[in-house]
């Protein structure tokens, strides 16, 4: 779950930092307060800058060295860049100025756990839960899941999780990791039940919001999820990812204009991205707003230069439109980018096609089935374009191979479609047949490759004869 850096709308914390960055660039070595310096190292964390968060630790320690909340957050910053052994070597030095914290010891089982002495690192935490009041024996069972985790063992890390939040329901962490639990463990219907049980008790549980929201989205409760996601957003404002799921879940369903108001929220609240800018464009591209979409594709091309996909978008948008030489030149730009996506080429092929570049068409088609010749697709839109050309009986030929290469019933209509154009209608008629048998309901295909067999009595009756 990646959270948004609510230290960026904190003047304050933004000063700091930015004083803290400012010694840098003058060579000078600033002074600050304990307390500041945590503050520096958290916006640094939640920025997903780790390396520059060590760094100011390190300076903290350094002005602090008898801190062992210093030490603490050193030692928690090098577990999560998977250094360990070292972040084992710090605790000992925190050991030193506070021996009976606790948090020392479960940052050195989550340290064993992540060396792979899982055994070890359990029996410290057994040790620790003789004396544990409720919250922190809830941050026990949380280390103890990691450990279970690093074994494999999903069942038994599900159920630590579960203990943790039972004990402490305002324990965001192991909500945080109860989510991602029970993606593991597949356990989304008991999902359901514990989030809502929480919710029951505190209906401003952000993360239980946004874990039952991804719960019923997997149960296929969809309106139920974007609900549970809007819950989410609504009580914590800066949750970056129950936006996403949101705004990404209502696009899928073709929601668009719900999705396009959240992406928005989302860019409002939140560092802007290029996944940012082309979702939105996508929503643009849905709705039919295609200089709008285009606007948000390029916005994205800044910050992603070589996304063959945004330039294969805004070549769609320019063909919705029918401005065919620019879509031609970004299909191009996208293949010289990547040059195996078959739907580029056949992208492209369309283009050309259009402006009656017939020869440039049908390089391009082919070019679509040799990135892909499993698929059915790409063999389709040759065969049409064959038939559309009046080369039928190199569609024919075109339409045997596909269907050897893929084992595709549709290229079974599409070998009868070339026959009835070439006019061996009894064994046309007899392929015909033996499709609609495989797969009747695919029969519109036939209509797709040669529209004339619409209005030929013996396709309309054949059909007719396997209607159930």
């Amino acid at each position: 779950m990646r959270p948004m850096n609510n230290f960026r709308k904190d003047p304050e914390t933004k000063n700091l930092v930015a004083a803290f960055e400012e010694q840098f660039k003058s060579g000078g070595v600033a002074f600050f307060e304990e307390k500041a310096y945590l503050k520096i190292i958290e916006f640094y964390e939640q920025d997903h800058q780790l390396d520059k968060a060590l760094e100011a630790v390190d300076y903290a320690i350094a002005h602090y060295s008898y801190s062992a909340d210093c030490y603490i957050r050193k030692a928690e910053l090098l577990i999560c860049l998977g250094k360990e052994e070292d972040a084992l070597s710090v605790l000992e030095q925190a050991c030193l100025y506070a021996p009976l914290e606790p948090e020392i010891g479960l940052l050195r089982a989550e340290a064993l756990a992540g060396l792979g002495h899982t055994a070890e690192a359990r029996d410290m935490l057994e040790g620790l839960k003789e004396t544990a009041g409720q919250e922190l024996l809830s941050n026990i069972f949380l280390v103890e899941s990691i450990a279970y985790e690093a074994e494999g063992q999903h069942e038994l890390m599900y159920y630590a999780l579960k203990s943790a939040i039972e004990l402490d329901p305002g324990n965001v962490a192991a909500l945080e990791r109860f989510g991602v639990c029970v993606e593991l463990s597949k356990k989304y219907e008991e999902s359901v039940s514990i989030h809502e049980d929480i919710l029951d008790k505190d209906p401003y549980a952000a993360v239980a919001w946004f874990n039952l929201g991804q719960a019923q989205a997997y149960l296929g409760n969809y309106e139920e999820a974007i609900s549970a996601y809007e819950f989410a957003f609504v009580i914590d404002e800066d949750f970056e990812e129950a936006y996403r799921e949101c705004a990404g879940l209502c696009f899928e369903l073709k929601q668009y204009h719900k999705s396009l108001k959240y992406f928005h929220e989302l860019l409002e609240a939140s560092e802007p991205d290029s996944e940012i800018f082309t979702s939105i464009g996508q929503c643009y591209f849905h709705l039919g707003k295609y200089h709008a979409a285009i606007t948000f594709y390029n916005r994205a091309i800044q910050l992603d230069p070589l996304n063959d996909e945004l330039f294969f978008y805004i070549g769609a948008c320019h063909a919705k439109e029918e401005s065919w030489s620019t879509a031609i030149h970004f299909f191009e730009k996208a293949i010289q980018v990547e040059e195996q996506r078959e739907e580029y080429y056949i992208a492209l092929g369309g283009a050309y096609q259009a402006v009656e570049r017939m020869e440039d068409a049908e390089e391009c088609f082919r070019l679509a089935v040799e990135a892909n010749p499993e698929e059915s697709t790409t063999w389709i839109h040759l065969i049409t374009f064959l038939l559309e050309s009046g080369n039928a009986e190199t569609a024919l030929e075109v339409a045997e191979m596909g269907e050897e290469e893929s084992g595709s019933t549709e290229l079974v209509f599409c070998r009868s479609a070339c026959l009835f154009a070439i006019g061996r209608r009894q064994e046309a008629c007899f392929w015909l047949g033996e499709a609609l048998i495989e797969d009747f309901e695919m029969h519109r295909l036939l209509f797709d490759v040669l529209p004339e067999l619409q209005k030929d009595k013996d396709v309309i009756s054949l059909i007719s004869a396997y209607t159930v």
